[in-house]
């Protein structure tokens, strides 16, 4: 298995995204994967987040400034163990739909902010064997716009390789792998509501927190895969086996409170 294919104990950047999968992805990595996780994001974004793990290392930096980023690269290396996997998120529109310019706006802040992602952390990532960064997408088309232009990041790659001073193997651009995760906005980005009397227990079902979300796309990560899709809904057997999970604890506890209260139980 290659080592691209573990999380444990590794060294991991996330960007701010979406806050709450934000956090969830920091807590299922220090809690779930042991790993040293370095949260980065601007003042305004981390101040509407909710706390992080104690364990997380925030910084505060603006992926578009070009020479802030790379001030944070060698901050970061010199404060953390080397970063082996970036995850960096979009920027979530604030509402359904924003207006034309807000959305070539933040595209382009999201495509400017990757590329000063890969010309400040690549380098060290060759000097220490390579890694892996991952672009979360939380629309379909824009993860097939980084799709249909991830050769030309790779080209990227490769000239930050035949650039750099290090002769050695670890400098082989082919250890950097590029993928990217996507998954449709709107289920990727709403939390489950509590069914009201409207609604039924199959629709709530269907739905996943944050945390069950940063799992998938956690496990997602966890392959060598250079596109990966995450379902937010679970699958026909994953809801299935819950609901007969629930079922059980249910038979059982109202089996150990037959036994408390010594009632007989009828067989049929």
């Amino acid at each position: 298995m290659s080592n691209r294919q573990t999380l444990y104990k590794r060294t991991v950047l996330v960007t701010h995204g979406n806050a709450l999968l934000s956090e969830a992805l920091c807590e299922e990595l220090i809690e779930t994967h042991r790993c040293q996780v370095v949260y980065v994001s601007t003042s305004e974004q981390l101040a509407k987040l909710q706390q992080l793990n104690r364990a997380v290392k925030v910084f505060d930096c603006n992926l578009t400034n070009r020479q802030r980023v790379a001030e944070l690269a060698t901050d970061l290396y010199e404060q953390c163990d080397p970063i082996n996997l970036i995850i960096h998120q979009d920027v979530a529109l604030e509402g359904s739909t924003g207006r034309q310019e807000q959305f070539v706006s933040q595209l382009s802040d999201d495509i400017l902010g990757f590329v000063h992602i890969l010309t400040s952390f690549v380098p060290a990532m060759l000097r220490h064997g390579g890694g892996r960064i991952v672009s979360i997408k939380n629309t379909i088309s824009a993860a097939k716009a980084l799709v249909d232009t991830q050769s030309e990041y790779y080209d990227l790659v490769k000239s930050i390789s035949h650039s750099s001073q290090e002769s050695s193997a670890g400098s082989d651009p082919d250890s950097i792998l590029l993928s990217t995760v996507y998954c449709e906005q709107n289920e990727f980005t709403k939390a489950p509501q509590k069914p009201s009397m409207t609604s039924t227990n199959l629709t709530f079902n269907l739905n996943l927190t944050e945390r069950e979300l940063a799992q998938r796309i956690l496990a997602g990560i966890k392959s060598e895969k250079r596109i990966v899709q995450v379902s937010a809904r679970r699958s026909l057997f994953e809801l299935c086996s819950n609901s007969l999970t629930q079922l059980a604890f249910a038979g059982l506890g109202k089996l150990q409170l037959r036994k408390t209260q010594k009632i007989p139980i009828k067989v049929q």
